[in-house]
């Protein structure tokens, strides 16, 4: 992205005469549903998430597994039964603040364990990352798309860290700042003060803290056609995801300059599909035993006295 486009987007937010109205709870579910509809991002994610458990957890036959922003479970439902599939008995602990969204979670949860009952128990506790206790470490903790709504990305990983068992392991699913999250960045700052974590900021706190970790980018491409469909509720859906506000309240020529900037940054394919690229990391890392920690600093000092 040249910095004449970021700049025509920032204008765009800045401008006190754009009215930004926050999605509430049924715009924003209605407009993730259509989202994740308009890319395969959830089967390359799974596929890589059984990649790393198979490569480190494999031989366990149960797991305790904590979601931390669980929400609906759009990820973790999947997730959860192809474990079952495998004949794996799971202990699945899910937290998110939403109580509307743990409740949906607690819907699908109780009627796996019915099916399930001697392999799958579940607790669903609806609070944030800070506000939750427990007294066990868990063999898989999984945070998919969860830390952009942290208030504080060093004291979270802290805390994550923290509840990995020994030789549990950590995945984390965040996004690449791109093109396509730059309205949702400028747009979160207006409406919270506050920055968004990106793949950038993870990788700079887990280096600070000298935890050994494996990346994988993970790329796709999301079809934004219907955005440009002038009476499309769906493509009114998506775009509302998109940018993070209800573009109801945009007028004319601002909704156009969004279009406008949406579709530089896109591929027209022959069919007519418009095309935006989006990109998002995946992290894992395990508990690190003592010893491994102070090599790894006293390598690090080294490196920096050199």
């Amino acid at each position: 992205m040249n910095s004449s486009q970021k700049s025509v987007i920032a204008d765009l937010i800045s401008d006190p005469k754009l009215n930004l109205v926050k999605l509430n709870e049924q715009e924003y579910m209605e407009g993730l549903t259509v989202y994740r509809s308009q890319h395969n991002e959830q089967e390359m994610m799974l596929e890589t998430t059984f990649q790393a458990i198979e490569k480190h957890k494999s031989l366990q036959e149960s797991y305790s597994i904590l979601s931390i922003g669980c929400g609906s479970g759009l990820f973790e439902q999947p997730f959860l039964k192809k474990l079952i599939e495998l004949n794996k008995s799971i202990h699945f602990v899910g937290v998110d603040p939403n109580k509307v969204e743990c409740l949906k979670t607690e819907e699908w949860c109780q009627k796996l364990s019915t099916l399930k009952l001697d392999k799958f128990v579940f607790e669903i506790h609806p609070v944030t990352l800070e506000k939750f206790e427990y007294f066990q470490t868990f063999d898989i903790i999984l945070l998919i798309h969860s830390f952009y709504y942290f208030s504080e990305i060093k004291s979270s990983v802290e805390k994550v860290y923290e509840l990995i068992g020994e030789e549990g392991i950590a995945i984390i699913a965040i996004g690449i700042k791109r093109e396509i999250s730059e309205p949702y960045y400028y747009i979160n700052q207006r409406f919270y003060q506050r920055q968004r974590f990106y793949s950038e900021d993870l990788y700079q706190v887990l280096s600070e803290k000298n935890i050994s970790f494996n990346q994988k980018i993970i790329e796709f491409p999301v079809n934004i056609t219907e955005c440009f469909q002038k009476d499309s509720q769906l493509g009114k859906h998506l775009l509302d995801f998109i940018i993070g506000a209800n573009t109801t309240y945009f007028s004319p020529e601002q909704l156009q300059v969004l279009l406008d900037y949406l579709s530089s940054n896109s591929q027209k394919l022959e069919g007519g599909e418009i095309m935006i690229p989006n990109s998002v990391s995946f992290y894992y890392f395990q508990k690190q035993k003592e010893e491994e920690i102070k090599k790894r600093e006293l390598m690090k000092n080294f490196e920096s006295n050199q």
